[in-house]
């Protein structure tokens, strides 16, 4: 059992619970030296180094404990074991040779080595001592011994027997000592309490309590332990005070100190449920010499307490007292269990202690020894990061210790003024509600209130269409817009502005007439915008793709009478059945108005528009802006300047507030404004090309958009002056690797609600992150803005405490439409700042020590996803009204991920059980596609609190999908990787490759994500368009795949159709020239060459068609230059053996010789070439342009220099153009160069329009076809 002889065992025992704990946190952490106690005590006289050995040897064989070890191994319950002898050896160092810095140096490393070195519980001697003599009168005595053996109270009463032994050593004087009981007794005592009994009031006691953790804004996570201790002493005067409230109320001192804590606590947790450890002396009172026991009788356990916004100190304190009172006859039990039994774990991470241990007078203990103790540190490696220690006395003295790798020291010492500060108001104020005790200092008020909030940068007073006709008049011909194709200046767009307003007024739109806009993004939007606010009215922009219900109740809310569209939605709208007034944007009769500036009739106060952000009613909230919201996060603004040079790109939606920002942004500062398409957006280098053709300078990223784009590549951000990026909380990861690139003062996190329009706060990155940065901080006010952090009570929270971020200034919006009760709720009266409001956001957060502001979470359940703002409890009301669902409770899941997914639990109705899918197409009839949940997860039943509400931190996470399905496996390689890419961007394995993509919780930012992954491996970019229309595994496979023919060098159209024609290409030598042809040839088989720039083309050609079509006649076709291409490849084909049935030549002749370029060069024509085929639309969209050139060069310089010699025995069909160009002396006329027919046709269009004048495309097509097929209506030219 043990490397100890029978003989040499006095006695053995169970552990006590506080004994089993340490044994525990011992084993676990045995390299970290933890509950190692180390008294580091100067001594001034003369020690006599042999008698006090003779002393502490004559401690430990008077008391058990000191013989005492603990053994664990092949045992079924750890077992102390006495030892009947364990002679103690004082180690003695003699430093005097040293200086006085080597001695410190030594000394210190010698705790540390000894703090480290720990103990061995099983064999070693747990208690050591050393003494350093540093001169001849003086020492430093360093005592150590691990705390499982015995508490602060045992060890008063060593220090004082010891010194008692010692002077009576010194002066040879007989010491009696009386006789003591032994620790075992203890040990037998507890094996007699009624466990069970205790358990039940730990049970009660903690009922409801819902574990949440202290300080989780101020603690890092670390395994490391670095001690670092502050003390203070409260003045005689406050100690006296705090004596007094005690005695008042029949309490003791560290019932004082536990009440003033638990307010501290409730404070920063924000809770009136608070809970922290304290340490009991753990000594029955009714166990018979207990008071002279030594042993470890100290016990951890915890204090709940619960207060109330109108309870007063007094009766904090009574209560506090009665509690401990409660307590004490079940304090015996350990935490562990009971934490068990309440099933939290761990129960507390914090302990408060109140050190009343006996102790005599220091003069009277020292006299005679011929020495003195001149201080004593004690030092002791916690379990707990953090712990406040109390000491009684005329002066109350207080101790912090902590953990240094855990929490700043700054956070501390900030933690200490507090406390003293919340002790000094509850002596002032004990019969106050507790609530109104300030924790805020004098100077902390001056500097939040009057430093950290923005000083006022007046813009001038104009009415938004004011701004921009100002930017018209100053610059009209600069580009206002680029939205696609289209752009146009601002005197273009302030006439189409004009234009429209007009139109709108002519149909009944007066000042303030609210016009819902619900349009795509063109620059037609834009002009809407423009127009609703010139003509003085509300607009309330929609999203298209909302639930028709959605829209309904947007348009019935908002109080719209006019509806602004375009023609294209037009089915759409009807489908409202709006009994309102349609306008229609591209309605012929809005060219026909004036185009001159309107009569302004609004005020800077009057509504811009109403934005609709989720409720929590289970419909939308109408917020209202006006203008001089607007103006405030755009003109004269200290977080960013806009200028005339200046462009800006839009990446928000219209219905979200960052389009605010880019829209007014660009227009009201004369900067041109980019409006790229949904799909441009959805696609990573479509978008990242876009940022560097656009040159664009600033951008307002959403922060989910941003990581993507920062993800995709980095060299889009070289050349934009400022990314602002906001919406959700910044990723630390990838704003460090966008500052590697951008550097300092270019990236900017924003924060802010709509309610506050756009921009609250903003936070400019102006440094490198350092490593242990986990957060990005939103910073400081915007100008015309305030912030300020209150409690639950509506006062000032002090500097790095939690409470609710509320907002002041010109940004806050007027309120909500039609609801008085919301808007009294949420913006009230500003309590520092008269006749002015403050709009209460929900948004948790905290000062900084430097002023800046850091989030920490929400009040309520709302949530952000990729930047839209959620009311969990708006989703949760439409599954309650479904028939089937029984209960409903979301949760927003950020398990294993970076992206935040919506997780829906329900309990159903019986008949219901097996009908998610129907629940789910419910939800998409009424919630737009950001709002629909992730996953539906069907409960038996709901995990509750003990209160009877949905417990939502019970609720299980998704491992695996509900029921049983078919899961199609892939069936090539293409489908495997895809596959891989799936289960990476959807965070789920049960995928088939029949799965929409969308279904399975995919949605924009998901699909980009995915594009930008398949890119990487295909090389193919995939259209976003394709993944909305075909979102399987199996349709992307078979695009990637043509892809694949495509990089071959063929495109092949029609594939299930027969019979097959081979097209050689024209000048610069794609196949897509033959694309639009291919319409019109649907029931044929088209596989369309690029020109292939290796000398061996013919060669590879013949392979592809052997691959293509490995028997039966062939076809080939050419067109201009693939003329000759085409009369070479079927000379190799007939060669080979196979027979070509016929080849169709269109619009060239047979080259007899090589080309006469008439004085002109090959790098002219070249260049000729190359311009004509950009301007192709098609080209643009398929060519890179330095391929373009390359190809064009090789395929001009081939025909150029090339022959057709000989003869083919394949018929040849030859069209001819309508443009009759002589034949050159270097070509000639097909008829001779065939053993078979040959047959001329009239072609249609010039030489250059023949495939590319959809007309004469579609015609061409239609005579190819009718060849290919026989039907020959021959024309002899």
């Amino acid at each position: 059992m043990s490397s100890f002889k029978r003989d040499q065992v006095q006695d053995m025992y169970y552990l006590s619970p506080m004994q089993e704990g340490m044994l525990f946190h011992t084993l676990h952490h045995q390299e970290k030296g933890f509950y190692v106690e180390q008294m580091d005590m100067n001594v001034k006289g003369t020690l006599r180094h042999d008698l006090l050995e003779k002393s502490m040897n004559v401690i430990v064989e008077r008391y058990d404990i000191f013989r005492t070890v603990f053994l664990h191994e092949k045992v079924k319950r750890p077992v102390q074991v006495v030892l009947k002898k364990r002679p103690f050896t004082l180690v003695v160092v003699d430093m005097q040779d040293l200086s006085e810095d080597e001695q410190l140096v030594r000394i210190e490393t010698f705790k540390q080595q000894d703090q480290r070195r720990g103990f061995d519980l099983s064999k070693d001697a747990l208690m050591r001592a050393t003494v350093f003599q540093t001169s001849p009168t003086s020492y430093r005595w360093i005592w150590s011994y691990h705390h499982i053996l015995l508490d602060g109270w045992c060890f008063g009463l060593v220090v004082q027997e010891l010194f008692a032994m010692y002077h009576a050593l010194l002066h040879d004087i007989p010491y009696k000592l009386e006789p003591v009981k032994p620790y075992k007794e203890y040990i037998q005592w507890l094996e007699k309490q009624d466990k069970q009994a205790s358990l039940q009031y730990w049970q009660q006691s903690l009922a409801g309590f819902d574990g949440q953790s202290t300080f989780k804004e101020q603690r890092k996570q670390t395994n490391e332990h670095e001690l670092g201790e502050m003390e203070w002493s409260m003045s005689k005067e406050e100690t006296a005070a705090l004596s007094e409230l005690a005695f008042q109320q029949n309490a003791t001192l560290s019932s004082v100190l536990q009440s003033v804590w638990s307010i501290l606590l409730s404070r920063y947790q924000r809770s009136n449920d608070v809970l922290f450890g304290t340490v009991v002396s753990g000594r029955p009172a009714d166990l018979a010499g207990v008071d002279k026991m030594v042993g470890l009788f100290i016990n951890v356990i915890p204090r709940r307490i619960q207060l109330t916004d109108d309870m007063t100190f007094r009766t904090l304190l009574s209560e506090t007292q009665q509690q401990s009172l409660a307590a004490e006859p079940h304090q015996y039990i350990p935490i562990y269990d009971i934490q068990a039994k309440t099933g939290h774990q761990p129960l507390i991470d914090h302990i408060v202690v109140f050190e009343n241990v006996p102790t005599a007078k220091k003069d009277e203990q020292e006299a005679g020894l011929g020495f003195t103790v001149e201080n004593m540190n004690v030092y002791e490696k916690s379990n707990y990061d953090l712990n406040l220690l109390a000491s009684p006395g005329e002066q109350l003295q207080l101790k912090l210790a902590f953990n240094k790798k855990a929490f700043d020291p700054q956070f501390v010492q900030r933690l200490k003024e507090q406390l003293s500060l919340l002790i000094s108001e509850a002596i002032k104020h004990p019969d106050q509600s507790i609530h109104t005790l300030t924790l805020v200092t004098k100077q902390e008020k001056q500097l939040i209130l009057e430093e950290w909030n923005a000083p006022e940068l007046e813009h001038d007073q104009l009415y938004l269409s004011k701004w921009f006709e100002h930017n018209v008049r100053k610059q009209p011909n600069a580009v206002a817009l680029s939205a696609g194709e289209h752009t146009m200046t601002y005197a273009e767009l302030n006439e189409q502005a004009n234009r429209l307003a007009r139109h709108m007024q002519k149909n009944g739109v007066t000042h303030q007439t609210v016009i819902a806009i619900l349009a795509d993004r063109t620059s037609e939007l834009i002009v809407s915008l423009m127009a609703v606010l010139k003509a003085g009215a509300i607009y309330v922009p929609i999203d298209p793709d909302y639930p028709e219900s959605r829209i309904q109740y947007m348009l019935k809310d908002s109080g719209a009478t006019h509806l602004l569209t375009h023609s294209s939605f037009i089915s759409q709208v009807k489908a409202l059945a709006f009994d309102g007034t349609y306008l229609f944007a591209d309605d012929q009769e809005i060219s026909l108005m004036s185009a001159e500036n309107l009569p302004l009739e609004a005020g800077l106060h009057d509504t811009a528009y109403i934005m609709y952000t989720s409720g929590t009613t289970g419909q939308p909230k109408g917020i209202m802006t006006t203008h001089s919201n607007i103006a405030r996060v755009v003109k004269n603004t200290n977080y960013l300047t806009i200028s005339e040079t200046d462009t800006l790109l839009s990446l928000s939606n219209s219905v979200f507030d960052g389009f605010t920002f880019d829209v007014y942004g660009a227009l009201l500062n004369g900067a041109k404004l980019v409006l790229p398409k949904k799909e441009t957006i959805l696609n990573m280098g479509e978008l990242t090309g876009l940022i560097k053709r656009e040159n664009i300078s600033v951008m307002f990223v959403p922060t989910a958009l941003f990581n993507l784009l920062v993800d995709e590549e980095t060299d889009w951000m070289r050349s934009v002056r400022k990314v602002l990026f906001g919406g959700e909380r910044a990723s630390v990861q990838h704003v460090r690797k966008a500052f590697a690139v951008m550097g300092k003062g270019r990236l900017i996190n924003v924060y802010g609600p709509t309610e506050s329009t756009v921009f609250a706060t903003y936070y400019p990155v102006d440094e490198a992150l350092p490593v242990e940065t986990h957060s990005i901080p939103i910073g400081k006010p915007l100008n015309q803005t305030g912030a300020y952090i209150l409690s639950r009570h509506g006062q000032l929270q002090p500097i790095g405490m939690v409470g609710e971020l509320c907002l002041s200034g010109k940004g806050l919006a007027k309120g909500y439409l039609n609801r008085p009760d919301l808007t009294k709720q949420a913006f009230i009266t500003h309590p520092f700042a008269a006749g002015e409001r403050l709009y209460r956001t929900g948004d948790l957060a905290y000062f900084r020590a430097d002023g800046l502001i850091e989030y920490a979470g929400r009040v309520d359940d709302q949530v952000k996803i990729r930047g839209h703002r959620i009311e969990l409890t708006e989703i949760e009301a439409h599954l309650l009204m479904h028939p089937g669902v029984k209960q409903a409770a979301l949760i927003a899941d950020q398990h294993n991920t970076q992206h935040t997914r919506l997780l829906a639990y329900m309990t159903c109705e019986e008949e219901w059980e097996d009908k998610l899918d129907v629940i789910k197409s419910g939800l998409k009839e009424k919630l737009p596609a950001y709002m629909q949940p992730h996953e539906l997860i069907r409960l038996e039943k709901m995990p509750l609190t003990p209160n009877g509400k949905i417990d939502k931190r019970q609720l299980p996470k998704p491992e695996a999908p509900q029921g049983n399905r078919h899961v199609k496996l892939p069936v090539n390689e293409v489908e495997q990787k895809l596959l891989v890419m799936w289960r990476e961007v959807l965070e789920r394995e049960d995928i088939s490759t029949d799965d929409h993509f969308f279904e399975l919780g995919g949605h924009s930012l998901k699909a980009m994500s995915l594009l930008s992954k398949v890119s990487k491996e295909f090389d193919v970019q995939v259209p976003i368009h394709l993944l909305f229309e075909t979102p399987t595994i199996e349709a992307i496979s078979r695009y990637i795949q043509q892809q694949d023919q495509e990089a071959a060098g063929y495109l092949v159209f029609n594939e299930s159709q027969t019979p097959t024609v081979f097209a050689l290409p024209p000048l610069p030598g794609y196949g897509f020239i033959y694309q639009e042809a291919a319409k019109t040839l649907d029931d044929v088989r088209l596989i369309a060459f690029d020109f292939i720039e290796a000398d061996h083309r013919i060669t590879q050609y013949v392979q592809h068609i052997q691959h293509l079509q490995p028997e039966g006649p062939l076809t080939l076709m050419g067109y201009s230059g693939g003329c000759y291409l085409a009369f070479e490849l079927v000379q190799s084909l007939e060669q080979a053996g196979r027979t070509v049935e016929k080849v169709i030549m269109i619009d060239s002749y047979m080259k007899i010789g090589e080309s006469d370029l008439e004085g002109r060069s090959i790098d002219d024509d070249i260049a000729a070439i190359v311009h004509q085929s950009k301007q192709s639309e098609l080209a643009q969209a398929e060519l890179i342009q330095d391929e373009l050139a390359q190809k064009t060069r090789a395929y001009y310089e081939t025909f150029v220099k090339g022959v057709n010699q000989g003869e083919i025995q394949a018929d040849i069909d030859f069209i001819q153009s309508e443009e009759n160009i002589a034949i050159p002396e270097w070509m000639a006329k097909w008829e001779a160069a065939t053993t078979g027919a040959y047959r001329q046709y009239q072609g249609y269009g010039q030489h250059a329009d023949m495939f590319k004048n959809k007309e004469c495309t579609a015609r061409n097509a239609q005579l190819i076809k009718e060849i290919v097929h026989h039907k020959n209506r021959e024309t002899v030219l």
